[in-house]
C-alpha cells in the first residue's frame, strides 16, 4: 500500500505536466513564448480555486456576450502599461458542475500606452483585440484548455 500511496502524487504531477504541455504549446511558438505560457500556468494554477482569485483582487464582471459563455474576473490594479505573463489582468472561467473552471488568462493594456498593443508579447497566441466596453487591448491565452471552446 505504501508504494501505491507514494505513486499517487507522482501520477498527479505527470498529469499536470501533460495537460499543461497539451495546451497552447508548440515548437512554432518559440522558446520565449513557451516560457511565458509556462509562467502563466504556474502563476495561475492556484486560481483553479476561484476563492483564491477573489482573495488576490480579481472581481467578477460577468459574461461578455461577445466572448461566449465564459465569466470574466478582472484585477483592475494590474491594468496598466506593463505586461507580465505571470500576472494576467483577467481570468476566464466557465460553469462546471457546481462551480467554475479556469480556462484562460487575459492580458490587457490601455490603448493610450506607448506601443500598445505590443507585437512582441506572446506572438503566435492570437490577435490583440480592442475591448468592446473599455479603452484597452486584450489578448486571451487559453492556457488551461488550449482552445476557446
Amino acid at each position: 500500500m505504501r508504494r501505491l500511496v507514494g505513486s499517487i502524487p507522482l501520477a498527479a504531477a505527470c498529469l499536470l505536466v501533460f495537460s499543461a504541455s497539451a495546451t497552447l504549446r508548440g515548437d512554432d511558438l518559440g522558446s520565449t513564448v513557451n516560457q511565458r505560457l509556462a509562467q502563466a500556468r504556474a502563476a495561475t494554477a492556484r486560481y483553479h480555486d476561484l476563492n483564491a482569485a477573489l482573495e488576490d483582487g480579481y472581481v467578477g464582471v460577468g459574461q461578455n456576450p461577445f466572448e461566449g459563455e465564459a465569466f470574466e474576473f478582472v484585477n483592475f490594479a494590474l491594468v496598466d502599461c506593463r505586461l507580465d505573463a505571470a500576472q494576467p489582468e483577467a481570468l476566464r472561467y466557465v460553469a462546471s458542475g457546481n462551480g467554475m473552471r479556469l480556462v484562460a488568462v487575459e492580458y490587457s493594456i490601455p490603448m493610450d500606452c506607448p506601443d500598445a498593443p505590443p507585437d512582441d508579447f506572446l506572438p503566435g497566441i492570437g490577435e490583440w483585440e480592442p475591448e468592446v466596453v473599455a479603452p484597452v487591448w486584450t489578448l486571451t491565452a487559453w492556457v488551461w484548455t488550449g482552445q476557446p471552446e
